[in-house]
């Protein structure tokens, strides 16, 4: 492989994980107010938006890496692919089809009812994780144990369990008095800043255990 190609292709796998672990955040900062960061209630709402939007870039990015890395991998986008591939691309079409239905003027008119919207939206984003869970656990990149294979689907399954346990449960009280207010902004300098970061040392990683 190429050296651009194999740097295409490990930093590619690691937007992967990275996509997964916003998708993950996702349901931590469900738009909800949070008791931290303080901040006012419309941040937490922005985040989750801002959060929705990258996740869904940074599994473009994975895919089109990929692709550029080894074409081959078109043949793995088609119904004959295996399974664990399969599921991943009905992972992108859903995360796809939540961050799309989630625009606000297009929600109110397919679901004028936002309660039965976000029961929904709730239901298409843990079986999103689930095909995620599913491609990431059959393609073995670095889990490549049953160990670590075991331990990933614990981490995986544990927000999803704790948002269902929360919307399931008695709501906890969050209190305002103490909020700082006019911070609805700060969730893009929050998400976009910590998602860049976090690629940008990807990519170096990525560089460095490149052979020479």
């Amino acid at each position: 492989m190429a050296p651009f190609a194999g740097l295409a292709w490990d930093w590619a796998n690691y937007l992967g994980y990275l996509g997964l672990a916003i998708v993950m955040l996702l349901f931590s900062y469900a738009g909800r107010p949070r008791t931290f960061p303080p901040f006012s209630g419309r941040f937490f709402a922005n985040l989750h938006r801002d959060l929705g939007y990258l996740a869904l870039l940074v599994v473009a990015a994975h895919v089109g890496l990929l692709l550029v890395a080894e074409p081959l991998l078109l043949e793995h986008l088609k119904p004959s692919a295996p399974l664990y591939m399969l599921a991943g691309l009905l992972a992108s079409l859903l995360l796809l089809v939540l961050v799309v239905s989630s625009i606000t003027r297009l929600r109110r008119r397919v679901w004028p009812d936002y309660q039965r919207f976000k029961r929904l939206h709730a239901w298409l984003a843990i079986a999103c994780v689930a095909f995620i869970g599913w491609h990431v656990a059959g393609s073995r990149f670095y889990l490549n144990t049953e160990l670590k294979l075991a331990l990933a689907g614990v981490a995986v399954a544990t927000l999803p369990g704790y948002y269902l346990k929360a919307r399931l449960g008695t709501r906890r009280n969050v209190r305002f008095a103490s909020r700082l207010r006019d911070t609805a902004a700060y969730s893009h300098l929050v998400s976009c800043g910590a998602v860049l970061l976090l690629s940008v040392i990807a990519l170096a990683v990525v560089w460095l255990r490149l052979p020479e």
